[in-house]
């Protein structure tokens, strides 16, 4: 019988689409990417259990994508740089923050008794720096995860799932798809592609080839929750440079739920209310 719908959110900060030959989605051994993308294809497509959009993430606003923008859209369905009238990054502001406490998915399925998990682990001194500032240091993610209710965890507790900087990237993946059976939203932040193509441009085809190793022990775990990857803006695919950049961005759909995303999905704000609408699914089995 179909059990009940599950979503595991990989969210990876900072990767667009690039045809460039330069770019390293063109020159790393990225074979599980590769083959969920089409070879990085500018073109949506669909197979069984397998969907692929290209998402605009620029939001009708002029400038470069940022993410504190782009990850609240993609959390609430709410045009945020429109609702600002600007991209805004890298935290969310007094505004953004208030869209994520009332819309964000994670609050949106607290509210209904859905089983939220935000699996990553944090530093002890990081958490204290957030605790301790002003202003909101926070992700969108982290900002919505604790706004319904959840708890950032240090990153020795044994329930936390560390972002990146793997040494076995396929058992990481593997460890967070068994998470994903507890719960019917997990959310996952990878961010070192961000950092690694502000900062280290020379880190980025390792980071991705990790990324890829990651995505591939998370399928070969062949777990019910549907994995969603996606980004708020580009910047790891051109190293040439050092900014955020304009590119569309993928979209990756794998497992049950994939046949169900529409065809016509074209940006970031149509990402959450699709998710709701999954997750809204009547439940024919208990988890």
């Amino acid at each position: 019988m179909p059990a009940e719908p599950r979503i595991t959110f990989l969210f990876v900060d900072g990767v667009g689409l690039s045809d460039d030959a330069r770019s390293p989605l063109r020159t790393a051994a990225l074979p599980s990417l590769t083959r969920l993308t089409g070879g990085f294809s500018a073109h949506p497509f669909d197979r069984p259990e397998l969907a692929y959009r290209v998402l605009d993430a620029t939001l009708g606003i002029d400038g470069l994508p940022q993410s504190a923008t782009g990850q609240t859209t993609l959390l609430t369905g709410v045009n945020a740089a429109a609702a600002l009238g600007r991209h805004q990054g890298p935290h969310p502001g007094s505004t953004l923050q208030a869209l994520l406490a009332e819309q964000s998915l994670q609050v949106w399925a607290a509210r209904r008794g859905r089983r939220v998990f935000h699996a990553n682990g944090y530093r002890a001194d990081y958490l204290a720096r957030l605790r301790a500032a002003r202003r909101n240091m926070r992700s969108a993610f982290a900002y919505a995860a604790e706004a319904a209710g959840g708890s950032l965890l240090d990153i020795d507790d044994p329930r936390a799932h560390r972002p990146g900087f793997w040494t076995e990237p396929g058992e990481a993946g593997r460890s967070l798809a068994e998470a994903s059976a507890e719960h019917h939203l997990t959310v996952f932040e990878y961010w070192a592609l961000d950092y690694s193509g502000h900062r280290e441009v020379d880190a980025v085809p390792a980071q991705l080839e990790q990324l890829d190793a990651f995505v591939s022990g998370y399928l070969a775990a062949n777990v019910e929750a549907t994995l969603v990857l996606t980004s708020d803006h580009g910047n790891a695919e051109e190293t040439w440079h050092t900014h955020h950049t304009r590119n569309p961005v993928p979209l990756i759909v794998a497992g049950a739920a994939a046949a169900s995303v529409p065809r016509s999905m074209t940006s970031l704000v149509e990402v959450a209310g699709w998710i709701r609408q999954v997750l809204s699914s009547e439940a024919t089995q208990p988890l």
